[in-house]
């Protein structure tokens, strides 16, 4: 097709150079006219007659005159600048008889990579052209083009973005997976919820789904996408737990709480973890929260007032409960906000009192205690009944007195002293010691509670803990020991 375009366009040349010939021709004849008709002696005239310009061969002068203008056209041609220089991002691609053939290049790769990708394609420049002279060996056709396209330019494919708060957090290929995605994380936090008697299941960012062109690289998958959601990053960071291994020595060891440790492992129970067991040290920061909204109907107590009176049968430090307060009850309905799980707001819509509370009557001694030092005289530490004594028990030898009593007992000073031990030690459990000077100590054993701590001074009498069943027990009880100059004595001997 080509060869045939240059053949009409010669003879189009051909053409206006016979015409410029003939139209050159007539006008010397219109001169060579002129001339006679004004050629007189009274006018001086510096040119030879005409009579002595003839054109003896008109047809050979026309064939003269059209090659010199041939001549001229087929120069123009071969100085004319008669192709294209296509250009990506400023640099020279090839050169292309007209831009059809880049258009037609174009069309040919959009369509590769949508086939490729299963999805729409968007190209990231638009070619520039300059004109240019090029010989035909230096002409590229649509293929050729297409190919040296391919070393320079990008592209984006159709793609479903998952925004928050106007900000990207995930790409996919369709629009169902972006809301399968969002689905899975609504799931996430509404494990064991009944979604029938919220009111509203929402997110707490702005959520949309945009259709952009996007990057084929970051795309991702659903399963991806949720965890990345909910943790907040794609970091991995484990620690498998070796022999002897808990929680908080592991949190600890990475420098993040008990709390945060159960967060990242939420499906793992921390009191009985196994030597080997893998733990996320990953604590979620979710990208976005799911946010609940419930209105619900409860029962709520109402707090009792107190009044305080004063006794001189008790120490300063003492108090008692004379009438012990009672709670009352109200029935309460309320809109309850919660996000991932964890109330974030509750608007009280209506109460209504069940049942009015009963004052409590509290008393406070104003006695003054007696001297926190010791008197050499022991009392009995607590109330109970003696369930094992000092001696031989079971072929070993017990060094204190067991007395049993309900668990939360009050423990008291046996005497006054300064309190040198708080804190747990091997079978005794949580265990309080107490120098009384002169040599004596007593020792508080399986202790549910503190009262103290080391370096208070107590008088006789002064709560300092509470009967447990802490350390080697058998049950609630208090173990009692004096020890004089860190030999165990007889208790019963000394009360």
């Amino acid at each position: 097709m080509e060869g045939s375009d240059g053949g009409d366009n010669f003879s189009k040349l051909k053409f206006k150079a016979k015409s410029f010939g003939s139209k050159a021709l007539n006008s010397l004849k219109n001169y060579k006219s002129i001339i006679s008709k004004h050629s007189s002696e009274e006018k001086k005239l510096y040119i030879k007659k005409p009579s002595n310009f003839k054109i003896t061969n008109s047809k050979r002068f026309l064939v003269s005159i059209s090659a010199v203008v041939l001549i001229f056209i087929l120069l123009y041609m071969a100085f004319a600048k008669n192709a294209y220089s296509v250009s990506v991002n400023n640099i020279e691609v090839g050169r292309i008889k007209n831009k059809n053939v880049a258009i037609e290049a174009m069309g040919g790769l959009k369509k590769q990579y949508e086939i490729q990708s299963g999805t729409s394609v968007s190209f990231d420049f638009e070619p520039a052209y300059a004109k240019v002279r090029a010989s035909k060996k230096e002409l590229l056709d649509s293929k050729a083009l297409q190919e040296q396209f391919v070393k320079y330019i990008s592209y984006r494919v159709k793609s479903y973005i998952i925004y928050a708060d106007n900000e990207a957090i995930a790409c996919f290929k369709t629009k169902e997976e972006a809301d399968d995605v969002l689905e899975a994380v609504k799931e996430n936090y509404l494990k064991g919820v009944k979604k029938e008697e919220l009111k509203e299941i929402t997110f707490d960012k702005a959520v949309e789904i945009k259709e952009e062109f996007g990057e084929l690289s970051a795309m991702t998958s659903v399963e991806k996408a949720r965890k990345f959601i909910i943790d907040g990053t794609n970091e991995v960071k484990t620690h498998k737990v070796a022999s002897g291994e808990t929680f908080w020595s592991i949190s600890r060891k990475y420098d993040i709480t008990v709390e945060e440790l159960e967060k990242a492992n939420p499906e793992a129970n921390s009191a009985r973890i196994q030597i080997g067991q893998e733990l996320s040290l990953i604590v979620p920061k979710p990208l976005i929260g799911v946010k609940t909204v419930e209105e619900a109907t409860y029962i709520d107590k109402i707090q009792f007032d107190q009044k305080l009176e004063f006794s001189d049968s008790l120490y300063k430090d003492q108090t008692s409960i004379r009438v012990k307060g009672v709670y009352g009850e109200k029935e309460v309905s309320a809109i309850i906000t919660k996000v991932n799980g964890l109330e974030t707001d509750r608007e009280i819509i209506k109460e209504k009192v069940i049942k009015k509370p009963k004052e409590q009557i509290l008393v406070k001694g104003t006695k003054e205690p007696p001297p926190k030092k010791g008197t050499g005289v022991f009392a009995t530490p607590t109330r109970g009944s003696i369930s094992s004594r000092f001696g031989m028990r079971r072929g070993r030898h017990h060094d204190g007195l067991d007395i049993a009593a309900p668990l939360g007992t009050p423990v008291k000073a046996a005497d006054g002293g300064d309190v040198i031990f708080v804190g747990t030690s091997g079978t005794y459990g949580k265990l309080i010691k107490i120098d009384h000077g002169a040599g004596f100590q007593t020792w508080y054993g399986h202790l549910s509670a503190y009262s103290v701590k080391v370096g208070d001074k107590v008088y006789k009498g002064q709560i300092i803990g509470a009967v447990g069943n802490t350390g080697r027990s058998t049950g609630p009880h208090l173990h009692f020991e004096i020890r004089k100059n860190g030999v165990p004595k007889n208790p019963s001997s000394y009360l």
